[in-house]
């Protein structure tokens, strides 16, 4: 996800949906239903964060019981539908979250020792008839006081595919080969992108950058370093992809290479016992062409979901089981505003290989969803994980919490950002020397926790060589302090 992590954006619910996604608000008899808090009809008096981006966010500022968000609705089948609220508390006392529907009033708690985003449920089922209905929700505290909350969204879903879904996604996920994963260690992402810039001079065309590049010299980096897997970006902010593609052709063409750069690295590190996932980005505002040629902003989904599952499912095809995994960006900003369909994405993630990993971003947001293998852990620097919730000695997996049950992971920039897009600018020094790596790999290690260490690259395909020591030296000091 990336997100612009300064000040948050101060804008009214008409700024925020500027070119923006536009839901129906109809609820889906078949999956979950997202009402967004920044969809809301009414925002009185609270701030949409970073409301201009492509994704969608939360509505924060809220402090005061009189404020209150509103939606209607249209229902196409008459059944119960559980409801969750998705809320951080951000300071106060236990609240009573109220979810009026119609005149009607259905609450839970949001207990006064709950951190960072939560998933609440309400406490019954809500008897829905077909036809439009008003839905609002207000926030107050139970014994009084004040009070500040962040609010993410409204969630309803039918209880008979409420559990459904879970079993599916929990079938799905006892096929997933964590056990690689643990083993491996950690792993390195490379952001190497249409705006990856070379050590020096004027970048390449993104398709000769694609025939240049020198897996070889690559992956004897990535042996250095002792990582187990690289996670390769291929769309980011622009929509290309580093290989021959029939289905992204089909709906932008112009966006591919010739060389099957996916499969020579595939091959290159295979040889070297490193395996390759691949990052993949819905779409970014930068790149205006593909938004407007993949549905992006249509509010029927189908067009946009139907390009997405296409091209992933041809990705998994052609790859199979060299193809170890999927790091899916904005899990819980690009794909849940829309109410994803999120078993059918995962299948498709999942073509050629039903082993392959799955994990969609969530950043500091909840879960989005169920149908994923692993938790991303974007910025997420403390190895005892999300909420701190991992113990040492553990299997690795999430006990509890919004992302109970996933294999928990986290990435981490190493040098100065993501991406090196600065032209004539060298790579800075990473984060860590030696000592302090090895002190930062070892507590991983013990809390069975997978770190992603992005590393910026070249366009030539290379990474910097002084980070690559800093791992080389970190793991050899490791090793001998072990003997």
């Amino acid at each position: 996800m990336k997100p612009l992590l300064g000040i948050p954006l101060l804008l009214t619910l008409a700024a925020a949906l500027k070119a923006a996604f536009v839901p129906d608000f109809t609820l889906k008899p078949d999956d979950y239903t997202v009402l967004m808090a920044v969809d809301s009809k009414v925002l009185p008096g609270l701030a949409v964060f970073q409301g201009g981006s492509h994704g969608k966010f939360f509505v924060h500022g809220w402090n005061r019981p009189d404020q209150k968000l509103e939606w209607t609705i249209k229902v196409p089948q008459a059944d119960s539908y559980a409801a969750n609220i998705l809320i951080q508390r951000i300071s106060g006392p236990a609240l009573r979250l109220d979810l009026t529907v119609d005149a009607k009033i259905f609450s839970a708690t949001l207990p006064a020792d709950a951190t960072n985003w939560q998933r609440i449920p309400l406490g019954s089922a809500i008897p829905f008839i077909v036809g439009p209905h008003e839905v609002s929700l207000r926030i107050q505290p139970s014994a009084g006081g004040s009070f500040d909350v962040r609010v993410h969204s409204v969630e309803f879903v039918r209880t008979a595919v409420k559990e459904s879904l879970h079993e599916t996604a929990l079938r799905m996920r006892q096929l997933a080969d964590t056990a690689w994963f643990q083993k491996a260690g950690y792993g390195i992402m490379v952001h190497w992108t249409k705006q990856s810039m070379p050590r020096r001079g004027n970048a390449k065309s993104y398709n000769q950058a694609v025939a240049d590049f020198n897996v070889e010299a690559f992956a004897d980096q990535i042996k250095q370093t002792g990582a187990g897997f690289v996670v390769l970006t291929t769309s980011h902010a622009y929509m290309y992809f580093p290989a021959p593609l029939a289905s992204l052709d089909k709906i932008l063409p112009g966006r591919t290479a010739k060389r099957d750069l996916v499969a020579d690295l595939a091959d290159a590190l295979g040889r070297r016992n490193i395996k390759l996932m691949l990052y993949y980005h819905l779409g970014a505002s930068d790149d205006g062409e593909w938004l407007n040629a993949s549905g992006f902003w249509k509010t029927d989904t189908s067009e946009c979901f139907g390009n997405w599952q296409r091209i992933i499912s041809e990705v998994g095809e052609r790859y199979k089981t060299k193809l170890a995994g999927w790091w899916f960006d904005d899990g819980s900003t690009s794909y849940y505003y829309r109410s994803a369909p999120w078993e059918k994405l995962a299948r498709a993630a999942k073509a050629g290989y039903p082993g392959r990993l799955v994990g969609f971003n969530s950043w500091e947001l909840n879960n989005p969803t169920e149908f994923q293998d692993f938790f991303t852990g974007e910025g997420f620097r403390d190895p005892r994980g999300f909420n701190q919730l991992l113990v040492k000695g553990g299997n690795g997996r999430y006990p509890s919490g919004t992302h109970q049950g996933l294999q928990a992971s986290a990435c981490l920039t190493t040098e100065g950002n993501w991406v090196h897009s600065q032209k004539d600018s060298p790579v800075r020094p990473p984060k860590w020397n030696a000592e302090q790596l090895g002190a930062l790999l070892k507590e991983f290690a013990a809390y069975r926790n997978v770190p992603i260490f992005n590393m910026e690259i070249y366009q030539e395909g290379i990474v910097s060589d002084e980070t690559v020591k800093v791992f080389r030296d970190a793991i050899h000091s490791e090793s001998s302090r072990r003997r």
